[in-house]
């Protein structure tokens, strides 16, 4: 029933235009009375705009993921526990330090990446714009506030909502009891995270993806050694896939996951 609902919004203009074409036969019925001809024009609109959908659809511009039966996590790449929840009917993931992405979109750029999500113990965090398992962005959302992180070749960068230049805290602490609605909006250097309770939006901001940052390294292999060097690092996640991250207790829900090209 999903499918059909995500598919009807997407392709909302073909199927008015199927039903308006349809009414002009049927008022062309009443007009000229003949039954051969009314049912011949339906068959030819119908099949003409489902070809038409089906050619849109195989091109995978947009793609659906309810993750309500076991076996839905075997389209997924990661390391950790991801799996079905039969008394909730979604996934859960955690105990995955590295994550779990859907490398079907892993050539996409801009895209718009939505999902019902419950946070159950501290964090569920999603990933976007994931190269591999060790780069991508990620946001890592909890109960008062998200925390942008940036995963670079294994190592974390990491803020907090709470930061000054971050400012991702919520107005309202969101419940562990409750499902929740998140919408994320990859379009260039610009992420835009939208947080629904039912129709509601609780949250809607903007994080530009930082151009280069400065990273600090040891310059000896000697434990005793605390000289740090300084290296300017480009941030180059211009596209790759969606996923999701929880780490050691972390733990939260998922389902009703949908990705379309912008």
């Amino acid at each position: 029933m999903n499918n059909v609902k995500y598919i009807a919004r997407t392709y909302k203009y073909e199927l008015f235009a199927l039903v308006i074409n349809v009414a002009t036969a049927f008022i062309s019925f009443i007009l000229v009375n003949s039954p051969i001809a009314i049912m011949i024009t339906v068959f030819v609109l119908a099949i003409s705009t489902f070809l038409l959908i089906y050619f849109r659809t195989r091109d995978k511009d947009f793609y659906y993921l309810p993750l309500n039966k076991p076996g839905s996590e075997k389209d997924w790449i990661g390391i950790g526990k991801f799996f079905y929840m039969v008394n909730a009917n979604c996934y859960e993931i955690t105990e995955s330090h590295a994550g779990y992405i859907f490398p079907a979109v892993l050539d996409w750029s801009d895209y718009k990446f939505e999902f019902d999500f419950k946070v159950v113990n501290r964090y569920l965090a999603w990933i976007v714009r994931a190269n591999n398992l060790s780069n991508y962005l990620m946001f890592q959302c909890g109960l008062d506030g998200i925390n942008p992180h940036i995963r670079l070749n294994g190592q974390w960068i990491i803020k907090n909502h709470q930061d000054s230049d971050v400012n991702f805290t919520f107005k309202e602490n969101l419940s562990p009891d409750t499902w929740y609605h998140a919408k994320i909006f990859c379009e260039k250097r610009n992420i835009r995270l939208v947080i629904y309770n039912k129709k509601f939006p609780l949250f809607d901001r903007h994080w530009k993806i930082p151009e280069r940052l400065l990273i600090n390294y040891k310059t000896s292999l000697d434990p005793k050694d605390k000289n740090l060097a300084q290296l300017v690092q480009n941030i180059d996640f211009d596209f790759g896939a969606i996923g999701f991250r929880n780490h050691g207790d972390e733990k939260g829900l998922i389902k009703n996951i949908y990705i379309e090209k912008l």
